[in-house]
């Protein structure tokens, strides 16, 4: 995490001979946001009541490198009552937000100030595994994943209609194609 802006509070717990940290996932479903962390109890933080899960859940490595390209992340989510499988299949995840947040503790096990945000993207998939209990793994990837997908725009009264419902200037175009202008009279 070098070059990441870090309170003076986290900067020396990280530094210390001893580490204690947590980390807190967020994840916006369209039923609500789903705020979890991966101890073994629920934590208040930011506001909000973050779900411990545990040795229930995983989160893959968050990787960072010299060069810009689009990362993902999965996390796993084990040991879910296969009755509320159909909670998580029936709602539009795709697209919606998803954050990561490292956050470093003080020796009682209260969150430090700043937690460091580590990952900031866009859910994916979401693949299910059924059993006598199921698993649920999301995967999840940066915005630049969106740096390859091609913009496609028409110079068409539709298209406009989408940035500026107000703008009527391409409602004129289709009667201009075969139009024949004096020029110079």
């Amino acid at each position: 995490m070098a070059g990441r802006n870090l309170s003076t509070t986290a900067a020396n717990a990280l530094a210390a001979s001893q580490v204690r940290g947590v980390v807190f996932v967020e994840m916006d479903f369209p039923a609500g946001f789903l705020r979890l962390n991966n101890s073994a109890q629920q934590l208040n933080w930011n506001g909000f009541t973050w779900l411990g899960i545990g040795r229930l859940g995983s989160i893959d490595p968050v990787g960072e490198g010299m060069k810009l390209e689009a990362r993902s992340l999965k996390f796993t989510v084990t040991g879910i009552d296969s009755a509320n499988i159909a909670i998580a299949l029936g709602q539009h995840y795709q697209g919606r937000a998803c954050k990561v947040w490292l956050a470093p503790l003080d020796e009682a096990y209260a969150v430090l100030p700043d937690p460091v945000l580590v990952f900031s993207g866009r859910m994916d998939t979401m693949d299910v595994e059924l059993g006598a209990t199921a698993t649920i793994t999301v995967s999840a990837e940066s915005r630049l994943a969106d740096w390859d997908r091609p913009r496609v725009r028409r110079y068409n009264s539709a298209d406009q209609a989408i940035t500026d419902p107000a703008d009527k200037g391409f409602d004129f175009v289709p009667q201009m194609v075969e139009k024949s202008l004096r020029w110079g009279y």
